[in-house]
């Protein structure tokens, strides 16, 4: 008796395309839900706004300076008027020094924290020129005053530290 062959695919031999595509959505929603839970970001944040921070003070710096430039404030000490408050300077840069007394006395006003408007309210503390994280002592940007050597005068500089944040 003559055998009668089947041609139709009736015997699957693996998984169709609509099957791999279903697993792998499903796989992929699965991956989004539970990976935050173990992905802890905080870190990379935190170092974020300490750039953040850094960019801020930089910009503080340079719109000091150019003041200063246009006064003719680039002495040992002197200061500017921005916004109506008074900025002390070191040699043509904004002060390292805390909240001083912004009366206008030469080289009393206010540091360059008050500058880039540093709320106490934030997550960033300054304390003797060093901006840093909240709860952290190694993510911090680290302001230096101007200073000068015979005739040449070093700007004032910040230098970013997020090994820790």
């Amino acid at each position: 008796m003559k055998k009668l062959t089947n041609n139709s695919f009736s015997k699957q031999t693996g998984f169709t395309l609509i099957e791999l595509v279903v697993v792998i959505v499903i796989l992929g929603i699965l991956a989004a839900t539970a990976a935050p839970k173990f992905i802890d970001l905080t870190g990379d944040a935190r170092g974020a706004v300490i750039k953040g921070v850094q960019g801020s003070v930089n910009s503080a710096i340079n719109m000091a300076h150019a003041k200063a430039l246009v006064s003719n404030q680039t002495g040992a000490t002197g200061e500017v008027t921005v916004n109506g408050e008074v900025f002390a300077l070191v040699y043509g840069y904004p002060t390292a020094a805390g909240a001083g007394t912004p009366a206008g006395t030469a080289g009393n006003g206010w540091g360059v924290n008050k500058l880039i408007d540093l709320d106490d309210g934030t997550a960033i503390t300054y304390a003797a020129g060093v901006f840093s994280h909240s709860g952290t002592t190694a993510c911090k940007v680290t302001y230096t005053n101007a200073s000068k050597t015979g005739a040449v005068v070093t700007p004032a500089k910040t230098a970013l530290d997020v090994t820790s944040c």
